[in-house]
């Protein structure tokens, strides 16, 4: 009689601690509310440090770890795209609000709203949740004040777009290729919107010559400009904010007709951790990753109550395009794509 009972109470015992294991394990992967939630994956227009600053903080505080593959915003979009039948990520990470709507017309993207959004303007994000603004940055000239001594004395500074057309500027520009940059298309269709499409393309034309090079990334020409490869840079104004702030002798002009993105934020549909999607995007619509993101990048938080960062600038006081539309540049983005091709 005592050895029954001494065998029930080991296979009882047994019983509990294959429960207890089972439990443990149930709770690491997040089913019973555990820290660990699997991986989620991300494509980040960002550039990668920014991004990872960011991720890195969602990791240590929901436990949901991530990996990260930066590329270009026209990357980005053909990428999601041809992946829609079998998605390979979870959340695209900023890339202009354009960008996003030609993801959610392909239906790539899963419609979600998140709480913490109700907060923001209604021009920096999709009524049907299928994008979210997180910043906005607009269009300048970037120039090296040393390069331009050398080249042009004490000549002033280009204040519009139509003043790089100048001959004495011949492979002293340099501008991302619109067909693959959020960067040079935001130009672009901004100038199509203020001049109307043959206008922009006229000028789009006679601003060739005077291109040194038309990288893929936006922001590689303010980065060559700032090592002295070139004189001007036509980027985001971030990107030259952020070049100068690192010690390179910028000064950034934002002329009028410029352009802006609205760095936008969007869960992929299909993907394999949608849940924990959600959780990123609840968290990117929080204070401390936007204050993050600008300090690094120095664009401006769509977010209010983020502060203006360090050494930033005010773009209320600068000429930028305030009738620039997101929804319009993003239903152009073709038609306009294919007629930039022709250009030679």
């Amino acid at each position: 009689m005592a050895r029954k009972k001494s065998n029930s109470s080991l296979m009882i015992i047994g019983i509990i601690i294959v429960a207890l294991i089972a439990g443990f394990f149930l709770y690491k992967s997040g089913v019973f509310g555990g820290k660990d939630k699997g991986k989620i994956t991300v494509y980040s227009i960002f550039q990668e440090e920014e991004a990872r600053k960011i991720l890195d903080k969602f990791k240590a505080e929901t436990g949901i770890d991530y990996e990260v593959l930066r590329l270009p915003s026209g990357e980005a979009v053909t990428r999601v795209q041809n992946e829609k039948n079998s998605p390979q990520a979870d959340f695209v990470m900023g890339g202009p609000a354009d960008s996003h709507e030609v993801m959610k017309k392909a239906g790539a993207l899963e419609s979600y709203i998140s709480p913490n959004a109700k907060d923001l303007a209604d021009n920096v994000k999709d009524k049907d949740g299928f994008w979210t603004g997180f910043y906005l940055n607009p269009v300048a000239i970037g120039i090296n004040e040393n390069r331009w001594k050398e080249k042009y004395g004490t000549a002033p500074y280009p204040q519009s777009f139509k003043e790089l057309l100048d001959p004495k500027f011949k492979g002293e520009i340099g501008m991302s290729d619109p067909a693959t940059s959020g960067t040079a298309y935001t130009a672009v269709a901004s100038l199509a919107q203020v001049w109307g499409k043959d206008e922009m393309l006229k000028y789009v034309g006679q601003l060739l010559p005077n291109l040194k090079e038309r990288p893929k990334s936006g922001i590689e020409p303010i980065q060559k400009a700032a090592k002295g490869e070139y004189t001007i840079g036509i980027t985001f104004l971030g990107d030259q904010l952020k070049m100068k702030n690192q010690g390179n002798p910028i000064v950034s002009i934002v002329p009028e007709a410029a352009g802006y993105e609205v760095g936008g934020l969007a869960i992929i549909k299909g993907g394999k951790n949608t849940e924990g999607a959600k959780k990123l995007m609840d968290f990117m619509l929080t204070k401390e990753p936007a204050q993050l993101y600008t300090e690094s990048a120095m664009a401006v938080a769509v977010k209010p109550g983020v502060p203006i960062p360090k050494n930033g600038v005010d773009i209320n006081s600068t000429k930028y395009n305030t009738k620039y539309s997101l929804w319009q540049a993003a239903e152009e983005r073709k038609e306009l794509q294919d007629a930039l091709k022709n250009l030679k």
